[in-house]
């Protein structure tokens, strides 16, 4: 549910940082909040599987499937999950090593999202979509299909949050530099990367920052999930990762750009800081970033849909290896956590970050509610409306996909020291082409 690597981090900062710190109808709606009341109530026996019994094991770097184990196992009592936490600095390396070295593989792996380009089209995982699981594509959202199928179109994989985002923004200092912070009036103020660059001055002007990180920028920047980063094995990164090094580069000429880098403490600190205007605005950013970094603010926040689009940041989802040894079970499991309402249920209950499963929005499930940190604003049903517009999409994966975003953290802070997005780009193209030889201009 995260950009998971560095959603690890996150956690881990947040926790040392803080750990001393004081769309429907209504019948929709009123069916969607009776399944979120109904949570702890008695489960329905007819629900109840006690025929499935057995014991799988699942690799994970976070706590979510161990904290939704809880409500699996009031529908399967008899399958037991016996989940290994994988250090997410490690874990590509180790699923890596573990197919090359035939070491026994548990039924369920993460993929996060950096790796799952890779990670798909690798012949290693059961087809979802053919006998026996027959995973219904019309299940689940269309910007969920790429994200978890390989290249040849089948479904290798399943994931669990939609991770659709907007643009976070501080209200107070919308008001202070731009005389509003309704969010409507936000949107028509910055209805294209141009007027964030232009109306960053006024912003640097005053001391503040436009974003608090390149990296920020960077992902915000909707020409890197437009188009794939490689056609084959040639890049295509001149389309895709220059234009945003271009937008970057305007940011820092303008001094628009905060001294921070993404994922370390002092970044964490940004939050509370009240000096920088926009971030990314994921659901999974607000539970797990956002309000424990910022845990005094109340109507601080807001949230707007991106210039002309939305895009997806982030993921996590689930496969199962051919060699598993309990494939049915491990099925059952991933299937109830991704695609069933009772787990999208409790994912909702328990992060307010919403699944991929369809069914769930059209219940009214959902539907949120206002949020008083958000000044009153119901989040949810502003990242479901940005969701379904039409040029909201997701990354095209790539097999080097790791690669590239490897090479490009690498490159941003030339961008901050002064370099041109051009010099930066280039020496980007140079650094991949040292990870991964195979690729050409």
């Amino acid at each position: 549910m995260k950009d998971a690597k560095k959603f690890a981090a996150v956690l881990l900062s947040v926790l040392l940082l803080f750990a001393f710190a004081g769309c429907g109808n209504d019948e929709a709606a009123d069916s969607g909040q009776a399944l979120i009341d109904a949570m702890g109530d008695p489960i329905d026996p007819a629900k109840v599987n006690t025929d499935l019994k057995g014991e799988i094991s699942w690799w994970v770097w976070g706590d979510y499937e161990i904290r939704g184990t809880q409500d699996f196992n009031k529908f399967y009592p008899n399958i037991k999950i016996d989940f290994v936490a994988v250090p997410s600095d490690e874990f590509p390396e180790k699923v890596l090593t573990a197919f090359a070295t035939g070491i026994d593989l548990p039924e369920v792996i993460n993929i996060e999202s950096a790796e799952r380009g890779q990670f798909n089209n690798m012949d290693v995982w059961e087809r979802l979509d053919a006998p026996p699981y027959n995973f219904n594509k019309n299940d689940v959202l269309p910007i969920d299909l790429p994200l978890i199928s390989n290249s040849k179109g089948e479904i290798v994989c399943t994931q669990i949050d939609n991770c659709v985002s907007g643009y976070m923004y501080d209200r107070n200092l919308a008001k202070k530099y731009f005389g509003t912070d309704d969010v409507a009036e936000i949107e028509k103020l910055f209805a294209s990367l141009d007027d964030f660059i232009e109306k960053s001055k006024v912003v640097a002007a005053g001391g503040d920052y436009m974003f608090a990180s390149p990296q920020d920028v960077l992902d915000c920047v909707g020409s890197v999930y437009k188009e794939p980063y490689t056609n084959g094995n040639k890049l295509n990164t001149a389309n895709t990762i220059l234009p945003a090094f271009q937008v970057i580069e305007r940011l820092v000429a303008n001094n628009a750009i905060g001294p921070y880098t993404m994922w370390t403490p002092p970044w964490m600190t940004s939050f509370s800081t009240n000096k920088v205007v926009f971030y990314e605005g994921p659901a999974w950013f607000f539970s797990y970033v956002v309000k424990p970094a910022d845990p005094d603010s109340t109507g601080k926040w807001a949230l707007m849909t991106p210039p002309g689009e939305g895009f997806n940041r982030g993921g996590t989802a689930y496969a199962i290896p051919k060699t598993a040894k309990n494939k049915a079970l491990a099925w059952e499991a991933i299937k109830w956590f991704t695609v069933t309402m009772e787990g999208s249920r409790s994912f909702f209950q328990a992060h307010n970050a919403t699944t991929m499963y369809k069914p769930a929005y059209d219940s009214g499930l959902f539907n949120g509610e206002p949020d008083p940190y958000f000044g009153g604003q119901n989040w949810v049903a502003k990242l479901n409306e940005i969701s379904v517009l039409p040029n909201t999409s997701a990354p095209i994966m790539g097999p080097f996909d790791f690669h590239i975003r490897r090479a490009f953290e690498q490159t941003l802070p030339d961008l901050m020291d002064g370099k041109s997005a051009d010099e930066t780009y280039a020496k980007f193209v140079t650094l991949l082409l040292e990870r991964a030889p195979e690729l050409s201009r």
